[in-house]
């Protein structure tokens, strides 16, 4: 068993095969639960060998006040269990708790995973009041080089699949899109080979932290926020993006994310009210967004619902932030470098530039030669820089843009705002 299958793994085999594929498959598992001729299952020392040759072994399970029978637990479980079977007991499932303090699968090739301290509580019909994943280990192979993957606690909260469950059930139209409230993961740490690069060199990849929060009204979603920490991309350095990474002055990229949404479902309005990137000694990235007429579809089971939604939305406005924390100085001294210039002349030369280009590209508006003098206070020194764009009436579509054969006529209808160092 390759760590990351890409294969049919016979029916649910291959979800193990992943990080992602421990959680999915206690979620589908524990998709249903609450009693209604309702005992506890208790099983021990399960072993399972699926049709690809992998090993699955579970030394308890644990179903409080479950409506399946003992049996019907064992083909849950079982990797090579039908899909459309599989399914079918997911739905079924009801539940008060079920524990599986561990699972270990050992692939035919010599990968293993080890799951610890799964739990879900109060599943019913595919909602899952809570499902936590202590931790994951996971060896193996790809491309020739070693793979590993360990991840430390993750809790889930208000977790719903039942639609996803239903799928091609006509009953599933009824049934709210899946959603999750919350969750939050400690830690993840993945070493794996580089596959853009020669044998021997890898990439490093880990996260500190995630927490998400969610809130809904009715079918829609009403508050969205995530917080992403301690993100660090680390390649080799003997490998081509190490080597390009060095020129700039890093060794990895130290990252986090912040995201802030909330739409009114009676108002038809978005806000993407924060999309923020930082870098360790680099700076930051930050969008704001506003959007109208935004169809609570947007957020529905139907696909083309969903694109009917999307097509009819209105942008009203757009910012772009800009920190500088570092790179600006990185990226002047590497290309001046490159160019065998002193970083002054190429900083003059740049200047130029956005002097030049913001007016042409908004066709010598005021609005162009206001937007190039702020750029260039940036050019010259560079602390922050703030572009917006606000629609003078009501919001741009897509069909907008569908009509328009000159770009300056969508260029028209914005008012462009630009303030640097503020």
């Amino acid at each position: 068993m390759a760590l990351v299958h890409n294969g049919p793994a016979g029916g649910r085999a291959g979800r193990f095969a992943a990080l992602s594929a421990g959680v999915a498959l206690f979620a589908a598992l524990c998709a249903g639960a609450a009693p209604a001729a309702a005992d506890d299952v208790t099983i021990d020392n399960l072993a399972f060998k699926s049709l690809d040759g992998d090993s699955f072994a579970i030394a308890h399970v644990e179903f409080t006040n479950t409506n399946l029978t003992k049996d019907e637990v064992v083909e849950l479980l079982t990797p090579d269990t039908p899909t459309d079977d599989d399914r079918a007991l997911a739905q079924k499932l009801k539940a008060d708790k079920i524990a599986i303090p561990a699972i270990d699968i050992l692939g035919k090739d010599g990968s293993k995973i080890h799951l610890t301290g799964l739990t879900a509580s109060r599943v019913d019909a595919g909602r899952i009041e809570a499902l936590d994943l202590a931790s994951l280990e996971a060896t193996g192979t790809d491309n020739g080089g070693a793979v590993s993957v360990r991840s430390g606690a993750l809790h889930l909260d208000g977790l719903d699949v039942a639609q996803l469950l239903a799928d091609d059930d006509p009953a599933s139209a009824a049934l709210s899109p899946s959603r999750l409230a919350g969750m939050t993961l400690n830690g993840l740490d993945i070493v794996a080979p580089d596959p853009e690069d020669k044998p021997g060199q890898t990439i490093h990849i880990a996260v500190a932290s995630i927490e998400v929060r969610n809130e809904y009204s009715g079918g829609s979603i009403k508050q969205a926020d995530a917080k992403v920490a301690g993100v660090v991309i680390e390649p080799s350095p003997g490998s081509e993006a190490g080597k390009s990474l060095a020129s700039l002055g890093y060794s990895k990229l130290e990252l986090a994310m912040t995201i802030g949404a909330k739409y009114q479902a009676d108002a038809k309005t978005f806000a993407l009210e924060n999309f923020t990137i930082d870098g360790v000694q680099m700076g930051s990235v930050g969008l704001k967004a506003e959007l109208t007429d935004v169809s609570p579809q947007l957020f529905g089971t139907d696909s083309a619902g969903r694109m009917q939604a999307l097509f009819d939305a209105g942008v009203a406005s757009i910012e772009i932030k800009l920190v500088n924390g570092g790179i600006f100085e990185k990226a002047l001294a590497y290309y001046a470098k490159q160019q065998g210039l002193a970083p002054d002349k190429l900083r003059a030369q740049w200047s130029a530039a956005v002097g030049q280009a913001a007016p042409v590209m908004l066709g010598g508006s005021p609005a162009g030669l206001a937007l190039a003098a702020e750029a260039q206070k940036f050019v010259a020194d560079p602390k922050t820089l703030t572009i917006g764009a606000k629609v003078k009436s009501g919001a741009l579509k897509a069909s907008d843009f569908i009509a328009v054969s000159d770009p300056s006529e969508i260029l028209g209808k914005l008012d462009i705002s630009a303030a640097a160092n503020r």
